[in-house]
């Protein structure tokens, strides 16, 4: 039930205001300003219905108070008998939810103060919505980074950056709806260990961020991170099976306030620092942040077995490689290498479509493009890499063969298959091959 406080110095007021709210609302009076301060905190009421003129402390001193104590956020509602225009205009520009006119009238009463705290209600709402990260009910960005803020500024305690390792290895593999598992899961376990004290929030797709007060040990940090890490690969194994192979994880950076300083921002870099270094690190570990041994790893467990399952890949390959241009532009640079050291032979090609447009009119040269790399993934080996570039062509480079096994076997493959596609209609394909 609502609680409603009737803060009047005539004590007829409060008794035919209380006669009127009570049964629909739990209420409490008091005689002035003064006693409404004391006994406010205590009570914690979810509107104040007070008189606009009162010996020692009117109604809209009363109001500035509770403004300055609680930041704006006690609703104020002023009751008066004075029916001057500018009385009601002063009382709103204050900041009071309503006005009310002595003497009154039950059901209007009980009318206005309903449709007052439904509006308090929808506001906060709102409130809420703007606060909260809508998939796990933490803070968002915005609001966390607000709320820690203010923290570091008063509060001892440790900012804790977590990173989820391998997170987009589930969205590709496994769905994003299994992502959003995962991300869920997590953010539950985040709650269930971070106490009331305690701040937390999502700060990005798979990344979180935590403030802990009073937590200034390895000890009590290396706790609470072996809890939740324990509790995350549960949850792994019940989202995505006991059979997983993704090399989920956790990677957490930690800063100590107000050691590292007292500034958000300058922390939640240093913060960010300590995870860099656990991910390049092996992952699934944490690093506190220090000054002058940045470098600081903790509770890795890195080895090769661990590691090799971190870099293989998934799934049984099947076709060639596809890569981006920077990632192939890496492998065409060490393959040079190799080349160059060892005498090893690959070839480096090119193919470029072309659409005949008086055979072909309503063809599209992306969707042709995207037929003709699926032809390519399928036709070369899974030793062979192969990466878009521009609107119509493909580079490839195929390792241990010679040009002319290369055109012999390798290309004919390809342009036999493209012709099997259905897709070949109208399409002109040219190539070129050659030593690196």
């Amino acid at each position: 039930m609502k609680k409603i406080m009737i803060v009047d110095d005539e004590e007829i007021f409060q008794f035919l205001a209380k006669s009127m709210l009570e049964g629909t609302y739990d209420v409490l009076c008091v005689s002035s300003g003064l006693e409404a301060l004391s006994v406010f905190d205590k009570e914690k009421p979810d509107l104040v219905l007070a008189d606009l003129l009162m010996p020692q402390m009117s109604g809209l001193e009363l109001q500035e108070k509770l403004k300055e104590k609680y930041d704006g956020r006690v609703p104020v509602v002023f009751m008066t008998s004075d029916d001057r225009e500018e009385t009601e205009i002063n009382s709103l520009n204050g900041g009071a939810m309503d006005f009310i006119r002595k003497p009154f009238q039950k059901d209007i009463l009980l009318r206005r103060v309903g449709n007052i705290l439904t509006n308090i209600e929808k506001m906060e709402d709102l409130k809420e919505e703007a606060r909260t990260d809508l998939l796990t009910g933490l803070l968002n960005k915005s609001y966390s980074e607000k709320e820690i803020s203010s923290c570091c500024k008063k509060d001892r305690g440790a900012l804790m950056i977590f990173d989820l390792d391998s997170f987009k290895l589930v969205n590709d593999l496994a769905g994003h709806d299994k992502g959003d598992e995962i991300i869920v899961a997590f953010a539950n376990i985040l709650k269930s260990v971070v106490r009331s004290t305690d701040i937390a929030g999502r700060v990005g797709g798979d990344e979180f961020v935590a403030f802990c007060t009073n937590v200034t040990s390895r000890i009590i940090v290396e706790a609470k991170i072996g809890q939740i890490t324990s509790m995350f690969n549960s949850a792994i194994r019940e989202i995505l099976g006991e059979d997983n192979t993704i090399p989920l994880g956790v990677s957490t950076g930690v800063v100590y306030v107000p050691l590292e300083g007292t500034d958000y921002n300058d922390l939640f870099k240093k913060a960010d620092k300590a995870l860099y270094n656990v991910k390049q690190n092996n992952k699934h570990g944490f690093a506190i942040y220090n000054e002058e041994a940045s470098e600081n790893i903790i509770n890795q467990e890195a080895d090769l077995k661990k590691t090799r399952v971190i870099l293989d890949e998934r799934n049984e390959p099947r076709g060639a490689l596809e890569l981006g241009k920077d990632g192939f532009r890496d492998v065409y640079r060490f393959l040079k290498r190799s080349v160059k050291n060892y005498h090893s032979v690959v070839q480096y090609g090119i193919f470029t479509i072309e659409i005949i447009t008086e055979e072909n009119e309503d063809s599209n040269l992306d969707e042709i493009m995207n037929a003709f790399g699926v032809t390519l993934c399928h036709s070369l080996r899974c030793s062979d890499v192969y990466s878009r570039s521009g609107a119509n062509q493909y580079w490839v480079l195929m390792p241990e063969s010679n040009t002319e096994d290369c055109i012999a076997v390798a290309v004919r493959r390809v342009i036999d298959n493209w012709k099997e596609t259905g897709k070949a209609k109208g399409v002109h394909v040219s190539y070129e091959i050659e030593d690196i």
